[in-house]
């Protein structure tokens, strides 16, 4: 274990940088609630969307939100993208999750897509709503059955020629695990046929990026809110073929414990980054407390590799797509004072114990410290973040 102090230059309403795992708050001080998302770029605006997890909402369904911001730190919230509607398939006690919203030139409509069910996920459907502005207010037209198949976790790509796409797995039977690539009609309100099926992978969370050489896919296992190792294929065309499945994040550390939901794709001035966007769930009864883990990925398009690694924080320039990324002070735990039953090993384990790093040097300003450590179950390592 080892602790990382970084100054910092305030605390929630200007954000300087991008903390992984840390509690994001908007340009209001509230905290970014915006959750399984999914990002829209619209002339050099960003636009996130999520589902609304509040302690104070105890409704299945309380609503989308809608986020803004021109440099993906500092987030404006734009309101509710789509709220409840009693008596109809958005209704509190049933499933709006995952939204994403895409432009149609066609209708000069944005169309934001969902993952609608029932309370017991019985219903595996998609569903749609309109709206002429970005943020909304989104209008429910329909919840249906894609291609009169079922659909579990959603995702959604759109192509460099304008073209979209749904993605998502048809289900856990015997009969219908697979993962599907569906293209969408012209208006963006249905899917109308297949174009590449992963077959019998059973994996959720789908998101694609284009690097204008090489298309990727993330998917996530199905472990319910716990988190598993992200996996990634790779192809030239979205029709495949498709490589094998690797994992993004070192093996252990189950992405840092994150789910797939989104890829941002900044096309600078100076070089491309991709930024993988990824849920940290707290558990099914404690969404509200959920975190997101922002991480720039390295590709190579010559081997179709897809990576993350982690960094404590970091700021990226939208203009030039420059990642940056703050030094701090490392105090290794080993060369702490331990006290009771903790004893060092590899590295420091402690039980009913304490461990105390001294002579840690300070700024006399507010500062940003990260914790490393790992559980000795061996299933994966921790990382923890705040201000002191």
């Amino acid at each position: 274990m080892h602790c990382n102090p970084w100054v910092a230059a305030s605390f929630a309403k200007t954000n300087k940088f991008i903390v992984p795992g840390a509690t994001w708050y908007d340009t209001d001080g509230q905290v970014i609630s915006a959750h399984a998302g999914g990002i829209a770029e619209s002339g050099g605006t960003y636009y996130w969307f999520g589902q609304n997890e509040r302690l104070e909402d105890e409704d299945l369904f309380s609503g989308i939100n809608v986020y803004s911001s021109t440099d993906l730190m500092n987030w404006k919230n734009e309101g509710r993208a789509l709220s409840p509607i009693n008596g109809t398939n958005i209704s509190p006690d049933r499933v709006v999750e995952r939204p994403k919203a895409v432009f149609n030139a066609n209708t000069n409509q944005w169309v934001l897509w969902f993952h609608a069910d029932n309370s017991t996920y019985g219903l595996l459907q998609q569903g749609i709503a309109t709206s002429s502005n970005v943020t909304g207010p989104y209008v429910f037209q329909k919840t249906f059955s894609p291609m009169g198949g079922t659909s579990q976790d959603f995702g959604l790509f759109q192509d460099v020629d304008g073209q979209s796409y749904a993605l998502y797995s048809n289900g856990d039977a015997v009969e219908a695990h697979d993962n599907l690539i569906a293209r969408m009609n012209s208006n963006f309100t249905s899917v109308e046929e297949t174009v590449y099926t992963f077959f019998d992978f059973d994996l959720e969370a789908p998101a694609i990026v284009f690097t204008g050489k090489r298309y990727y896919i993330l998917m996530s296992h199905k472990t319910g809110y716990r988190p598993n190792n992200v996996v990634v294929f790779s192809a030239e065309h979205l029709a495949g073929p498709w490589s094998i499945q690797s994992y993004i994040a070192p093996t252990g550390t189950r992405t840092f414990n994150s789910q797939s939901t989104m890829l941002i794709n900044i096309k600078g001035t100076q070089t491309n980054t991709i930024i993988y966007c990824g849920d940290q769930w707290a558990t099914a009864k404690d969404l509200y407390d959920s975190r997101y883990i922002w991480l720039p990925a390295t590709i190579n398009d010559h081997s179709g590799s897809f990576n993350i690694d982690w960094h404590d924080l970091f700021t990226v320039n939208i203009k030039t797509g420059k990642v940056s990324y703050p030094i701090g002070q490392d105090y290794e735990a080993e060369n702490g004072v331990l006290t009771g039953s903790a004893y060092s090993t590899v590295c420091v384990v402690a039980g009913n114990a304490t461990l105390t790093i001294n002579n840690i040097t300070g700024t006399g300003k507010p500062q940003w410290i990260s914790f490393y450590y790992h559980n000795p179950d061996g299933l994966c390592e921790y990382f923890s973040s705040g201000f002191i």
